[in-house]
């Protein structure tokens, strides 16, 4: 699902540049047919080693979510019902589950999985040091926010009603649409080059898509 959400992001990129072609500084010249930049299938192998990475931390997290605020509905991953049923259950009882579940997963983990995705693409990359350290100052917090505006809605849904053994598979499909926005951020910064280059970019408006 990471992978192919980069997959999308760079087909969406070279599409955008073919139908809506930026004219050089220079030159009223505007190019409909080639775009100025290519598939990079070495970005797509790094989002997907990120997946092969991360998927299993995503698992134990929820597990442990499972067990540390339990719902009584589903034992570990398996379909057995336990003796008292969400139906039975009070109302309050499974509603304030799912708001700590909710609560704890985005004041912990939010931060850590976006520390995790920026510094892991960056090392990939082969940033330096400096370099790193520029691009979380510039992607870390906008990442972190973008998914504040999309992650507890989903996590609602997923704590409450999807089974432990199919979490990670549902995050997956709604984070098909969030690497997607990763890989579009991730990519606009590879292309545009040095952060003073993006944020010059950013001040003089919007950017053709390009991205975590």
């Amino acid at each position: 699902m990471v992978a192919t959400g980069n997959v999308i992001a760079q087909s969406l990129t070279l599409w955008s540049e073919r139908v809506f072609p930026v004219a050089d500084l220079d030159s009223t010249v505007v190019d409909h047919k080639v775009p100025s930049s290519s598939y990079d299938p070495l970005q797509t192998l790094r989002f997907f080693a990120y997946g092969v990475a991360f998927s299993p931390v995503s698992y134990r997290w929820h597990a442990f979510l499972n067990a540390r605020f339990p719902l009584g509905n589903i034992v570990a991953g398996s379909s057995k019902q336990i003796a008292a049923p969400p139906s039975k259950m009070p109302l309050s009882h499974s509603t304030r589950a799912v708001l700590k579940r909710l609560v704890v997963d985005q004041t912990l983990f939010a931060p850590i999985a976006t520390f995790s995705f920026v510094g892991g693409m960056g090392v990939m990359e082969g940033l330096g040091p400096i370099e790193l350290a520029e691009r979380f100052r510039i992607q870390y917090l906008a990442v972190l926010m973008a998914g504040y505006a999309l992650w507890p809605a989903a996590q609602l849904i997923n704590f409450s009603i999807v089974p432990l053994a199919y979490r990670v598979p549902f995050s997956s499909v709604v984070g098909l649409m969030w690497h997607t926005y990763l890989s579009w951020t991730s990519a606009r910064i590879e292309a545009k080059g040095a952060p003073s280059e993006i944020e010059q970019a950013d001040a003089l408006g919007p950017v053709v898509p390009a991205t975590n």
